[in-house]
């Protein structure tokens, strides 16, 4: 065994007898499982919730979205055929009028798309109606709650831009509620109101063909590799993968997850001051047996590797415990949904947790530099002890 890890565990906490360096020792180790503890949970339920917004905004827009084709009939031939491209969905979208029960009235997106395929390329959590004859719209929930709308009911719609008649009235055409749906983020359930394809062709009088395409990849596909490939075939289109389409949102996620793992790293920088003061009262208390391994020819190099050691079992133990207490209360989250939410609220039915392995080295690097650090200031008191005068002190 190395020599200086051996005087170090003989050392650690102070060995027999410690006293207050004992104690302070102990808090320092519950105070890096803490911390580590707290950092791996907070990070792991900040994932959790991006993970489940990510899966509801891709769900409901699609994966990849192009604009500014020329020949839409032949490039969306050519888009369905690229690898990793299992569907794409053809659309014209414009802010437009929904006027529902008493002349109520709400200003949403419309999005014109074939109301055949509504159902299978958007994931929208949809309470579907049956057929009717008049043209079925599709209203977020909030949307309809405001205009007192449920599925059945008719309604009428509007493009306040494209006036239809020779009086400069805009077209209005009757429709029914053909489905409500609950996306539950982004207020993407009072923005946007789905229409059948040909509505949108009666409504929007001066557009000539769609504004963009929605794609969905295959299971395993990667975006970034697929949006490439469209950018390589069509270098004048305007491709955004729903990233880019949100890259505010998960911005602001990405700096709330670093703020998170700043704040909780204060719980790590408390106790290792109790990491540093341990290290220094057992070597207060070692006085005399560094002084003794000094005076016998031990280099001083030896002497801060025993205190670098003593700091690394300490930190180690505190480090590997908060750690595993935090994965394994993941685990069992995953498993069997110990902490439950209001689905109705939080769209989930359990509290949800994903921890990803770069986080766990990132929380990791964190701690043990810490550690380190701390070990590295109290080896420096050690240091500063005259091999001479330290043999003759008491203890």
């Amino acid at each position: 065994m190395n020599f200086s890890f051996s005087i170090a565990r003989r050392f650690m906490l102070g060995g027999k007898g410690a006293g207050p360096s004992r104690l302070t020792g102990w808090i320092a180790i519950i105070g890096l499982a803490v911390g580590c503890m707290a950092m791996i949970l907070s990070v792991s339920i900040l994932n959790g919730f991006e993970s489940r917004v990510v899966n509801r905004i891709i769900g409901f827009e699609g994966d990849i979205r192009i604009g500014g084709l020329t020949d839409w009939n032949r490039d969306v031939a050519v888009l369905q055929s690229i690898a990793g491209v299992e569907a794409v969905m053809p659309f014209q979208e414009r802010k437009g009028l929904i006027i529902g029960r008493d002349d109520s009235q709400r200003m949403v997106l419309l999005k014109a798309v074939n109301p055949e395929k509504i159902t299978s390329f958007y994931d929208l959590n949809m309470i579907a109606g049956r057929d009717a004859d008049l043209p079925r719209v599709f209203l977020g929930e909030m949307t309809a709650r405001r205009l007192n709308l449920s599925v059945g009911d008719v309604l009428r719609i509007m493009s306040p831009i494209d006036q239809g008649s020779s009086w400069g009235m805009p077209r209005q055409i009757q429709c029914v509620v053909g489905g409500v749906f609950s996306i539950q983020v982004l207020d993407l359930d009072d923005k946007i109101a789905f229409i059948p394809a040909e509505v949108g062709r009666k409504l929007f009088i001066r557009k000539e063909g769609p504004d963009g395409v929605d794609f969905r990849l295959k299971a395993g596909a990667d975006v970034g590799s697929v949006a490439a490939a469209i950018r390589q075939q069509f270098p004048d289109a305007k491709v955004e993968t729903w990233g880019d389409l949100h890259s505010e949102l998960f911005g602001a996620m990405k700096f709330e997850r670093i703020g998170a793992l700043a704040v909780l790293s204060l719980i790590i920088v408390v106790a290792c001051f109790n990491l540093v003061t341990t290290l220094v009262l057992v070597t207060a208390q070692k006085v005399r047996e560094f002084g003794i391994l000094q005076v016998m020819g031990t280099t001083q190099e030896t002497v801060r590797s025993i205190v670098l050691n003593q700091g690394s079992m300490i930190g180690g133990v505190g480090i590997l415990t908060g750690m595993g207490i935090g994965l394994l209360f993941i685990l069992l989250q995953n498993s069997f949904g110990i902490i439950t939410l209001p689905e109705d609220i939080y769209f989930t039915p359990t509290l949800p947790m994903v921890i990803l392995l770069k986080d766990v080295i990132t929380i990791l690097s964190i701690s043990v530099g810490m550690v380190i650090l701390s070990a590295f200031i109290a080896a420096r008191r050690a240091l500063m002890i005259s091999p001479i005068e330290a043999v003759y002190l008491e203890k």
